[in-house]
């Protein structure tokens, strides 16, 4: 029996190795993959088979095989290349950004948009709400985290109101958090009679190797018109009835115009995905010829996913920095770049261009400990390392050269880079960067600024910490 033991072990663990080097990209992954499926007999490689493999990319091209996205003619007045930006006052080297972003997503930039940012969980949710209750036609709300408590129940509230009124609603839920989230939002939903449908539920017996394959993004389109996107979930810690009570922070975004169609294309593809249903037209999508409100901003929707063919996240980073010629600005609550990224933060530093990052001091020590150990030698390049004090800062931000900002649900980690399903916007617009400029600024004032000298001098049981954590970062 032990012999029959070890030679079902043996043979499931080559299997697992060679998948491993067959696929992994990153060799690091897949050296630790190795460690881990050799070195934790049975373990190992049951680990691997849970985690490691990316079995919804197939399920997903699947499903959206011959699923034509949904096209409105009338976008194609509003779609703008690289050749134009000029007209848009847009300075010429972001050419080869416009170009990249669009052979990654195959989505047009679009003119014609406001884009409101959105500063504080009482100023985000009061928006959204008010849109919600004041919604004719349809509801489409897709979030990470949606806890039933606190804030949620003024959600819910909104959303059956809604619902009595006649709106078409549709609500999806990371399966993951959706089970973990107490009170349950799925009873809560259900009682509230609110349709709803689950990203890879892990209590589905053919989806129980998904636990590592997220949706993490953040979209909410109402009537098919108007749209939110940015960092926020519906989270408890993100708001309080008491105005004096310091809750997390975070940034959001009300926008309007043609790039509402790129939200609302995310969401129908991942409802789809999701629940089987084909949503398209009226209500989910705006049928008229104009759009009601428009302005100034120039916008494209990035919906990156382990299923896509290009990492889209991961280019935008790297050819963003790679076009800086002034200044680059980068928020994150979760800041551990790669090599490559952090070549990339370097050569920019060489060309003279001043690289600034913010990340929050408090939350995970773990995660604060591997970004230290990616991050000193670039800080001795001569990056500014800025650590925001309490409360956390959930928000992810970039800017490049007071132009281009690039928000949405997207961190600098393998997570957000190669795991989770993500959603950005590309904005070229100098007064919205402006105003997220004036939210580095504050931040900044608030912030100390750890420079390598002071990394060099922290203690050696800190150093040794971070080095450790650095080791793991894949996994993280």
């Amino acid at each position: 029996m032990s012999i029959l033991l070890s030679l079902i072990y043996f043979t499931i663990s080559i299997s697992a190795a060679i998948r491993v080097i067959m696929t992994k990209r990153n060799p690091l992954a897949a050296a630790l993959w190795l460690v881990t499926i050799w070195f934790a007999p049975y373990l190992g490689p049951l680990l691997y088979y849970l985690l490691g493999i990316n079995r919804v990319k197939r399920k997903a091209i699947h499903l959206r095989r011959g699923i034509d996205h949904y096209r409105y003619p009338v976008l194609n007045h509003y779609q703008v290349d690289a050749h134009a930006l000029r007209e848009h006052g847009i300075p010429d080297h972001f050419k080869p950004l416009v170009k990249s972003v669009h052979n990654l997503t195959e989505q047009h930039l679009l003119a014609g948009n406001r884009i409101v940012p959105l500063f504080s969980g009482e100023t985000a949710y009061s928006a959204m709400i008010a849109e919600i209750t004041a919604a004719k036609q349809s509801i489409a709300l897709m979030t990470y985290i949606f806890h039933a408590d606190g804030i949620g129940e003024k959600f819910i509230a909104a959303l059956r109101q809604a619902h009595v009124r006649g709106v078409e609603i549709r609500v999806l839920l990371d399966g993951v958090m959706a089970h973990l989230a107490q009170p349950s939002i799925t009873q809560a939903l259900r009682a509230a009679n609110i349709p709803y449908a689950l990203f890879n539920s892990p209590l589905l017996a053919h989806r129980v190797f998904f636990l590592n394959l997220r949706s993490h993004r953040k979209i909410c389109v109402i009537d098919g018109r108007i749209g939110f996107t940015g960092g926020f979930n519906i989270h408890r810690d993100y708001w309080s009835p008491d105005p004096e009570k310091r809750v997390f922070q975070d940034t959001h975004f009300r926008l309007t115009g043609p790039i509402v169609t790129h939200l609302s294309n995310v969401f129908v593809d991942e409802w789809l995905y999701s629940s089987g249903e084909t949503l398209r037209g009226d209500p989910w999508f705006s049928e008229t010829p104009e759009f009601p409100e428009t302005g100034s901003v120039l916008a494209r929707g990035i919906a990156a996913g382990p299923d896509e063919r290009w990492e889209r996240l991961r280019g935008s980073y790297l050819t963003a920095l790679n076009v800086a010629t002034q200044s680059v600005r980068i928020m994150s609550p979760y800041f551990i770049p790669d090599e490559v990224l952090l070549a990339a933060i370097d050569d920019a530093i060489n060309r003279q261009v001043a690289v600034d990052i913010l990340i929050p001091e408090s939350g995970s020590k773990v995660l604060l400990a591997a970004t230290m150990g990616r991050i000193n030698e670039t800080l001795k390049h001569g990056a500014r390392l800025w650590l925001c004090p309490p409360p956390f800062n959930h928000s992810k931000l970039m800017i490049v050269d007071d132009q281009w900002l690039l928000m949405g649900s997207g961190n600098w980690d393998e997570r957000s880079l190669r795991l989770n399903y993500e959603f950005d916007v590309e904005c070229y617009d100098s007064v919205l960067v402006e105003n997220i400029n004036n939210l580095f600024i504050a931040h900044q004032k608030a912030a100390r600024q750890l420079t390598y000298e002071v990394y060099r001098h922290r203690p050696f049981h800190d150093r040794l910490f971070d080095g450790c954590a650095r080791l793991l970062s894949p996994f993280l």
